[in-house]
């Protein structure tokens, strides 16, 4: 895992942050790991689940983390999103689910991972933990539902566009600042996506390997701030 600087510092991925100001850091520590980590091949996919975590700080090292606008995550070589294979009438409509503020508006098998998120706003003074639930959405993309009840409650759905290799969250304005004019940021971030399903009856993943190559599989994660960008390359080891 190697670390970059590009513009400031650090937030996470998508929502909001946490800890206390003199734990900020000013670059980003992403983290990935995958299971199986024997690769499947290109006639034989694996599904595989993976679980990707984010750490995040300040662009000063000190103070209130600053705020994401948008999370990229581009997926290691080798590793497919299938959300376009995923039955339709397993698919979470993001409108639905927003009109009706809970995930329950989702049809079972939809649902194909979980994780947390650790935030924190007003310079400190705020802390809230955020539950995420990931479901495959209509079209195919990424749904990332966020449930949160104290201080503030949150029920919400983002929509990660994903296309070839990359998934992208853009995070809307009422969640970087679910106080109007209070803008938030993530200190810390984890999420695990295994979901499968039967297609023509056969298991499918989610998520599947088909190669490795060079012993790793690599993702690099973009944490687009308001006031910059920081990048990280985070592996797993993985075997043919």
């Amino acid at each position: 895992m190697r670390k970059v600087i590009i513009g400031g510092a650090l937030v996470g991925a998508l929502t909001l942050a946490i800890t206390g100001t003199a734990l900020a850091q000013t670059t980003m520590d992403a983290s990935l790991r995958l299971s199986p980590s024997k690769a499947g091949t290109s006639t034989k996919p694996k599904p595989v689940g993976l679980t990707l975590g984010i750490e995040g700080g300040t662009q000063s090292g000190t103070g209130q983390p600053d705020t994401s606008t948008r999370i990229r995550v581009q997926l290691p070589k080798g590793i497919k999103w299938n959300g376009k294979l995923w039955p339709k009438a397993k698919r979470c409509s993001v409108s639905k689910a927003n009109a009706q503020g809970s995930p329950s508006a989702c049809p079972k098998g939809s649902r194909i991972g979980n994780g947390h998120v650790t935030a924190l706003g007003g310079n400190g003074t705020v802390v809230e933990e955020i539950d995420l639930t990931a479901f495959v959405t209509t079209g195919g993309g990424l749904g990332l539902f966020l449930t949160a009840t104290q201080p503030l409650p949150i029920n919400a759905m983002l929509e990660g566009k994903v296309s070839g290799q990359t998934i992208n969250v853009a995070i809307p304005a009422n969640i970087q600042e679910p106080v109007t004019g209070v803008a938030t940021g993530i200190k810390s971030l984890t999420f695990t996506l295994n979901g499968k399903t039967k297609v023509k009856g056969k298991t499918r993943g989610a998520l599947e390997s088909s190669a490795c190559s060079g012993g790793r599989w690599t993702a690099k994660v973009t944490n687009t701030l308001r006031g910059g960008t920081l990048t990280d390359s985070p592996s797993a080891a993985c075997r043919k």
